[in-house]
């Protein structure tokens, strides 16, 4: 016979199910995902289908070869740190930036595929043209922080 889970807020059942869409956002990366398999009871307590689930969700999210469709920009400075043009090396004006959009669809374990869509700051070199996304570094971090911002929203409990 199978393991029933019980809630830990209330003990009431647990079933698996998909969560509508939420959404977060950092420093103007913004995330929405769509379809994220969730534990819920009946009083509306939600939480995570594992422990480890957030984590291994942005690891498949960020193992995509294709995150998204540009470039990241080279960052440079020691106090005062400046994007710079994987290109040609020239300074980035970061105040005029356009929008890129990513759109992903990930299976998890044999669950139903989540989508994910992602836009965040796109920057064009005025020197050679070449458009660019934030250092790799700064958009994980960013990927991270409005995720977690997701998951608050969806008030999933961890574990």
């Amino acid at each position: 016979m199978g393991q029933m889970l019980r809630c830990t807020q209330c003990d009431a059942e647990m079933t698996l199910t998909p969560l509508p869409p939420i959404e977060g956002e950092e420093h103007g990366l913004h995330m929405k995902i769509d379809g994220l398999p969730a534990l819920r009871c009946a009083n509306g307590h939600t939480r995570f289908v594992a422990p480890t689930f957030p984590s291994m969700f942005l690891d498949q999210l960020l193992s995509a070869p294709d995150l998204v469709p540009l470039d990241s920009a080279a960052e440079k400075g020691f106090l005062r740190k400046r994007y710079c043009c994987p290109s040609c090396g020239e300074v980035l004006d970061t105040h005029d930036a356009g929008r890129v959009h990513a759109d992903h669809s990930m299976a998890v374990d044999g669950l139903r595929p989540i989508a994910v869509h992602v836009e965040l700051p796109a920057y064009r070199c005025a020197s050679c043209g070449h458009e660019c996304v934030e250092p790799r570094d700064t958009m994980v971090s960013d990927l991270m922080q409005a995720s977690a911002h997701a998951y608050r929203s969806a008030r999933i409990a961890p574990g």
